[in-house]
């Protein structure tokens, strides 16, 4: 107040100004602080008063544009946001022969007046979006809900939330993958530098006459779990018949009965 006090002075001083000017001065820019604060409040109530209508269900190729004049016929709708459908769900059935035009998977429509928007809701879920017979959604159903104590900056804080969840998963995917890029290429190069020292190695005792025949290979690991099994013979079908075969011998020793 006082530097302001000693700006007012310093400015009717170069201005030949007097005391009773410069209080007109003040006076007449303190209106505008006054009207602007004003016009705050009276945005914030009107924010208090909008209500906001959730859409789960976007129908096929409906546009936002769309969607805001079918809205706009039961009251003044303030703000709208349709959500894209996911990348791959489009690939897919995009692949799959379908329509690989963008489409919307849910939405958010911002109503002036929160009771409209609840009667819209209220009213509408579940009902045909009918319109003219034969119209694209005539035959649509509509799935909407009420959104009670729903403010538009959750929405924002929402998407804000989602974009930094993304970013980072992308980014650990990255090191992730950077990493096991890093091993790859390490393992590589150990395995070039470790044939090379046994080439060396190798050449130089050749050179020198130590070893003259070719070494012999090592068993490996999964040679030595091998195991080998001897074939048997296969059994014929006479088989059975010649060890069940009755004999005169095995006859009378069933029968109890002696062969003369």
């Amino acid at each position: 107040v006082q530097r302001k006090r000693r700006y007012l002075d310093r400015y009717c001083a170069a201005t030949d100004m007097s005391d009773s000017e410069s209080q007109v001065v003040t006076l007449s820019k303190e209106p505008k602080k006054g009207k602007l604060l004003e016009e705050a409040q009276e945005y914030k109530q009107a924010l208090d008063k909008r209500g906001v209508v959730y859409m789960s269900r976007v129908p096929p190729f409906m546009k936002p544009n769309k969607a805001r004049n079918m809205f706009e016929q039961y009251g003044e709708v303030t703000r709208l946001y349709l959500a894209e459908e996911d990348s791959l769900q489009r690939q897919r059935r995009k692949e799959s022969g379908g329509n690989g035009s963008k489409q919307f998977s849910e939405g958010w429509i911002e109503f002036a007046d929160k009771k409209i928007a609840k009667m819209v809701a209220e009213s509408l879920n579940n009902t045909s979006i009918g319109g003219k017979k034969g119209g694209f959604y005539h035959d649509d159903i509509w799935n909407l809900k009420y959104l009670k104590n729903f403010k538009w900056d959750y929405l924002t804080e929402k998407f804000a939330y989602e974009k930094r969840v993304k970013e980072n998963k992308l980014k650990v995917a990255m090191m992730q993958a950077k990493r096991s890029n890093a091993e790859i290429v390490e393992q590589i190069e150990k395995s070039a530098v470790q044939k090379h020292v046994q080439e060396r190695k190798r050449k130089r005792e050749i050179e020198s006459g130590v070893v003259t025949a070719a070494p012999v290979r090592e068993e490996s690991e999964l040679e030595k779990s091998k195991r080998s099994f001897r074939q048997q013979h296969a059994i014929g079908q006479d088989y059975g018949e010649q060890l069940f075969k009755a004999t005169p011998k095995l006859i009378s020793k069933v029968f109890g009965t002696n062969k003369d």
